[in-house]
């Protein structure tokens, strides 16, 4: 198995195991690759990491200030969609050299796709994932997620120096050409022992023919609410969490169950003083975009609060910060319920719930059971990940 990048910087001790284990939260609740997360943390700097991949890798690096000013005629000669599919940008231009900085850049199907498209020698060098993010942005009008929004703010320490400088953000160019737009927990029922099926005379059927026609093909009822709910059960959920083999799975696997069962259903992420949306559903399915929802947490705050207790708060919502969070799920004026997801002693997570105040009473106990299950899948999958380093 390869050895990971998290595991070959302790290796090299450019970071420490407690900086790694870190990191490894960090990206299970906020997604992301680890040196992003490390770059996040304070731990490295992009132009750093960039240094390691490249001795690593065995290829050119390259750096933020090489990503400053790419000329407009480098730019053009990869389409956006290519850019966007492929995370690659490209560099600089030389006779017929055309340098571009890759994920992956030992990816060979994709350097002669490059190839091929700019009918050019593809020089590939390796760029760390939040600086990819950044000029896919600034050359290409790529959005990049939330996620990389705040991070890309906050890398501002490098471990190495005494001082704290603000680096590797990528500005926006003074002039740049117009590119392309790119219930409570169910009981255990006792099951007889199955002793075999009853023998049974079944009469012969008759002939097709002699069926009329709504008969042969009787038109199937609409399922019924209770049959819709039944489609995924507590147990459904359960071992979707046990199961979950990233973030995006954990979420999915508590939207399923809840959104079939209350009018809103929210995951939101508090990085004060932020409040990030995760995902939203209803019954008819996922809120739209509810991914790129930034709230500003200001007191006093319902969300603030269940940070500070790391429990429940259930009632109407009031404050400007809850009512704009009830308005990005779609829900303005109804109670709601937030539960706090804490790992480590940290609310990493916030479940909202909305619906009507009778009905929120009588789930608070599954409720609290179900964020708890939600954090212990967070945990089941640090260890995972941290199993897998080798």
């Amino acid at each position: 198995m390869q050895m990971k990048v998290g595991s070959m910087l302790v290796m090299q001790r450019i970071i420490t195991e407690a900086q790694l284990e870190e990191a490894l939260k960090n990206q299970v609740i906020f997604g992301g690759k680890i040196g992003t997360n490390l770059i996040e943390l304070g731990y490295l700097t992009a132009d750093r990491l960039s240094e390691f991949l490249s001795k690593n890798k065995g290829v050119p690096s390259v750096t933020s200030q090489e990503l400053q000013d790419i000329p407009p005629q480098v730019i053009a000669l990869i389409p956006a969609e290519i850019v966007k599919k492929h995370q690659i940008i490209p560099i600089s231009l030389e006779k017929k050299r055309l340098t571009v900085a890759m994920a992956d850049p030992a990816d060979l199907a994709i350097i002669d796709k490059l190839a091929f498209i700019t009918g050019l020698y593809i020089n590939p060098v390796v760029i760390p994932e939040i600086l990819l993010i950044t000029s896919m942005e600034r050359y290409y009008k790529i959005k990049r997620a939330t996620r990389y929004i705040a991070i890309s703010k906050d890398m501002r320490r490098d471990p190495r120096d005494a001082d704290n400088r603000e680096i590797n953000e990528i500005p926006a160019p003074k002039q740049q050409e117009k590119q392309q737009e790119v219930p409570h927990e169910e009981e255990f029922i006792e099951i007889p022992e199955f002793d075999g099926f009853d023998k049974v005379d079944i009469p012969d059927a008759p002939e097709p023919e002699q069926l009329a026609p709504e008969k042969l093909f009787p038109e199937k009822p609409a399922p019924t609410q209770e049959e819709i709910v039944a489609e995924y059960n507590l147990t459904d959920m359960c071992n979707g969490l046990a199961n979950a083999t990233s973030r995006e799975m954990i979420g999915e696997a508590l939207m399923e169950y809840l959104r079939r069962r209350h009018f809103r259903t929210a995951l939101f992420l508090p990085k004060e003083p932020t409040l990030t949306g995760w995902l939203a559903a209803e019954e008819s399915g996922y809120v739209d975009k509810f991914g790129e929802v930034r709230i500003d947490m200001a007191a006093p705050s319902s969300f603030l609060q269940v940070i500070e207790s790391k429990s429940f708060c259930m009632g109407q919502l009031h404050s400007p910060t809850d009512l704009t969070a009830a308005s990005a799920m779609g829900a303005n004026d109804n109670p709601a319920i937030l539960l706090p997801i804490i790992l480590m002693n940290r609310v990493v997570a916030i479940l909202c719930v909305v619906d009507s105040l009778e009905k929120l009473t009588r789930s608070l106990n599954e409720l609290q059971k179900i964020s708890q299950k939600c954090a212990m899948a967070f945990e089941i999958l640090i260890m995972r990940n941290k199993i897998q380093m080798v």
